[in-house]
């Protein structure tokens, strides 16, 4: 005989699922990952600073320790800050984060809009105005890069637009998001910028844009870095100036080294070369940790070109291995998407896949002198706080999401 006793709602509420149901979703290799990557990265980036403390000024003097092991020394409190980022991220309801997407966006502009306005603070440092700089004391100046965290707005943001049913003033937050990236080209960081709208453009493409529309935008895209590239030669030709002394002809003489870095040797050339001796010297296995030699004369060592220090010390194996890392990494991200629970999820995770895959191509490319020369982080390899913070917090917000339920 069936009891007559009423259902309490406690009884039907379907429980909350176990903190191993999410785990499940998603493949730990997304949390380890970074950090493992980043502890490589600092493995060099040590390994360049004990280069520049060896090294002798023109009058015989040593370098102070602490001037010259700072940026390994920095990056270390920068992966401990990641870390917290990381945690405090995945601790707080992915749907917040969802619903502040509005914020970020805008505050990420604002940000841009300081280095473009240069109001105090502003740093610029060889005809690039990137930075914002904090002075702390018993540290020293801290500087942050608001783009690399106007990459992660980006990346929340479209997932917001993208995964709501018809949300509304999607066309306001697209018109920010395009002037940011002009912003961004402005600095000048044209190569950060072509990040930006492919983070942008990916997000929309996992969320259903038309093939039509994909085109049409890529077709946009490859013609802005064409007219990018060919006006300033046409200056020049029309005003019968030199090429260097045209608006964005950096960007030009750049393309034109990349296709012969040795007759541009001595000026704007000077980096492909070193970068190409560093990667071909390396051989199989290496010069040996510590041992390389380019390092000495290549600018941006330990940030830029880091991976051409770690071809030139670890050889084809230590080069394969990190490029292996990062692959592993992306396609973590996507193994991720192919679990998630929600919309929102997939489209993150999808998005992360693509700023980390692009990121990483694009440097890698350009250390071995497929691209031209760029300012263009290695992820979470890379010396560079406001990058690696940025991608630990976007982990973060992934792993949140993951957490959530249709």
């Amino acid at each position: 005989m069936r009891s007559s006793l009423p259902v309490s709602a406690s009884s039907t509420r379907v429980a909350s699922p176990a903190p191993s149901a999410f785990r499940a979703r998603y493949p730990n290799a997304v949390v380890w990952l970074p950090f493992l990557l980043a502890s490589i990265g600092l493995v060099f980036q040590f390994s360049v600073g004990i280069a520049e403390l060896l090294r002798l000024d023109p009058k015989g003097g040593a370098p102070s320790p602490l001037e010259a092991l700072r940026p390994a020394v920095m990056q270390t409190a920068w992966l401990v800050l990641g870390a917290l980022a990381m945690g405090v991220c995945a601790s707080i309801r992915g749907r917040l984060w969802l619903s502040t997407a509005w914020l970020w966006l805008v505050l990420g502009f604002l940000g841009l809009m300081w280095l473009a306005l240069k109001l105090p603070g502003s740093i610029t440092l060889n005809a690039a105005t990137r930075w914002i700089g904090l002075t702390v004391p018993s540290v020293g100046l801290i500087t942050l890069q608001p783009a690399e965290f106007f990459k992660w707005a980006t990346l929340l943001w479209f997932v917001w637009a993208y995964s709501a049913a018809r949300p509304r003033g999607v066309w306001l937050g697209r018109v920010i998001w395009l002037l940011g990236v002009g912003l961004i080209a402005l600095q000048p960081d044209k190569d950060t910028a072509g990040l930006v709208f492919l983070i942008g453009f990916g997000v929309m493409f996992l969320g259903g844009l038309s093939w039509r529309n994909v085109l049409q935008g890529l077709t946009l895209a490859i013609l802005g870095v064409a007219v990018l590239t060919v006006a300033p030669l046409v200056m020049s030709h029309i005003r019968n100036t030199p090429l260097e002394k045209q608006p964005g002809a950096y960007v030009t003489r750049r393309v034109l080294a990349t296709l012969d870095p040795w007759s541009h040797e001595s000026d704007i050339g000077y980096q492909m070369v070193r970068a190409q001796i560093a990667v071909g010297s390396g051989g199989l296995l290496g010069v040996g940790l510590g041992e390389g030699r380019e390092k000495h004369h290549l600018p941006a060592a330990e940030n830029d070109y880091i991976f051409a220090t770690i071809a030139e010390e670890t050889g084809l194996v230590g080069s394969l291995t990190v490029v292996g890392l990062l692959g592993l990494f992306v396609w973590a991200c996507f193994r991720c998407a192919e679990r998630a629970p929600t919309r929102s999820a997939r489209l993150f995770w999808g998005g992360l896949g693509i700023w980390v895959g692009v990121g990483a191509l694009m440097n890698i490319s350009m250390a071995i002198g497929l691209l031209p020369t760029m300012g263009f982080p290695l992820p979470f390899v890379s010396a560079g706080g406001s990058a690696l913070v940025s991608l630990m917090a976007a982990v973060g917000v992934g792993v949140a999401l993951m957490k959530e339920t249709p």
